[in-house]
């Protein structure tokens, strides 16, 4: 597999995640506008969700951070550019996934609630989500590409 092939893989990976993550956004914030919130939990246990899901943010995105860069720091740099572009790949999947739990997992206590600030959480995510698109020069960085390997 050519290393350009790789690489149209990577941002294939992350635009279906993000258009899926924005699409699920705006249906959650639709029906909850449109139709108000399920309410199937009191308010008590509602706190506990929203304190549950401050706790997960707060450690899930250094921990898919620090999960990314060990992984990416590990690659060996013998391999050829397709290799590194595949174990990258691996690695910022999961990284990706891991935002996108957090997402849904807000948007769930959103639709759930109807409380703003599961929302702004979400959108919080989302933003992380996007300072995270995997640019050719991201990659050369992340991934201590040479001059000789950057032809992709």
């Amino acid at each position: 597999m050519r290393p350009e092939t790789v690489y149209q893989q990577i941002k294939i990976l992350y635009m279906v995640i993000f258009a899926g993550l924005v699409m699920f956004g705006v249906a959650a914030y639709y029906f909850v506008t449109s139709k108000g919130n399920i309410s199937l939990i009191d308010q008590s246990t509602q706190a506990t969700v929203q304190t549950l899901l401050i706790i997960l943010v707060f450690v899930g995105i250094p921990v898919s951070y620090m999960f990314h860069k060990k992984n990416t720091s590990h690659i060996d740099p013998e391999l050829s550019l397709t290799d590194k572009l595949l174990r990258f790949r691996k690695s910022l999947f999961i990284k990706l996934i891991t935002l996108e739990g957090l997402a849904m997992f807000s948007l769930i206590g959103y639709i759930v609630s109807g409380t703003e600030s599961d929302l702004y959480i979400y959108l919080i995510i989302l933003v992380v989500f996007m300072i995270n698109y995997p640019g050719k020069q991201t990659i050369k960085q992340e991934l201590n590409l040479d001059d000789n390997e950057s032809g992709f």
